[in-house]
């Protein structure tokens, strides 16, 4: 092992060529970015973004009642220690 204090060895580049290349799918595959298509969705994509979406909505609401039950326990603390030092 060759020890180097002042030039560090560059990594080696990466170079993949393709087996298989169809010039034609590519000219459809520019065409539909172009024509701003999407692709559509298979029977397994549709309900799982469905469900995926329904769990963000259910925790959104589940961390905003959080946050709300913190702030009424803190204001419930605030008004016990008002009365029992101030009072």
């Amino acid at each position: 092992m060759k020890i180097v204090f002042f030039r560090t060895p560059r990594p080696k580049q990466f170079a993949y060529p393709p087996r298989y290349y169809d010039a034609e799918k590519e000219r459809w595959e520019n065409r539909k970015k172009e024509l701003g298509l999407s692709e559509e969705k298979t029977d397994f994509q549709s309900p799982l973004s469905n469900n995926w979406s329904r769990f963000r909505s259910t925790d959104r609401t589940r961390k905003k009642k959080a946050e709300i039950s913190v702030l009424v326990y803190f204001f419930i603390v605030a008004i016990l220690i008002y009365f029992l030092f101030f009072v």
